[in-house]
């Protein structure tokens, strides 16, 4: 990663955020793919590529937005191990306040459909009120995991994946970064043609 720029103290939190992500995600794998096969590429691959789209596509050396892609699932995905208090008390409440954001509202096993679009809507729209920055790493996520969806197993996956890009994300896109509604669209058309040729 091309963090050379950043002060000590910032490479040092950036550490301490991949070190926890690692930590987190070390038994976790993406989802069954045409390349990595039924197992899955190991989740880690997943932060660290959203954290290189805003530091190498982005050019964004904002510590802040950098730590917050790396921790973006870790509070989602640790069996309540790791909390929004937990980054607060590491990393302070910015950071914690970006990882609050991106972290999707718990739901039970038994949710009814209504109640995951419910919580759907409500993470949606606090995405829509948060921070420019907050929002490019939300963004750059999704991005990721549209790139990603092209070469998925689960189809079903892949058509929620296209219909909420493009119902909720690439309009998110489009006021606030240009480049990633361009990329995002671009990773959009792939995921369609892909669904619909094979």
């Amino acid at each position: 990663m091309a963090i050379e720029p950043l002060r000590v103290v910032d490479k040092v939190m950036l550490g301490k955020a991949l070190a926890l992500a690692e930590q987190v995600h070390a038994e976790q794998s993406r989802r069954p793919s045409r390349s990595e096969g039924k197992k899955g590429a190991p989740f880690i691959v997943h932060p660290m590529r959203v954290a290189l789209i805003i530091i190498e596509e982005l050019e964004l050396r904002e510590p802040l937005a950098l730590a917050a892609a790396l921790l973006h699932d870790t509070v989602e995905m640790s069996a309540g191990k790791v909390t929004v208090g937990l980054i607060e008390e590491t990393f302070g409440r910015p950071a914690a306040m970006m990882v609050s954001i991106l972290s999707m509202p718990p739901l039970s096993a038994t949710a009814s459909a209504a109640e995951r679009d419910q919580k759907l809507k409500i993470y949606q729209e606090r995405i829509s009120h948060a921070s420019v920055e907050t929002k490019l790493v939300k963004l750059a996520d999704r991005l990721d995991n549209t790139r990603e969806a092209c070469d998925l197993l689960d189809k079903a996956f892949q058509q929620k994946m296209l219909n909420e890009g493009r119902s909720f994300y690439l309009p998110l896109a489009e006021t606030t970064d240009y480049y990633l509604y361009e990329e995002l669209n671009l990773a959009l058309e792939t995921l369609d043609k892909k669904i619909k040729f094979g």
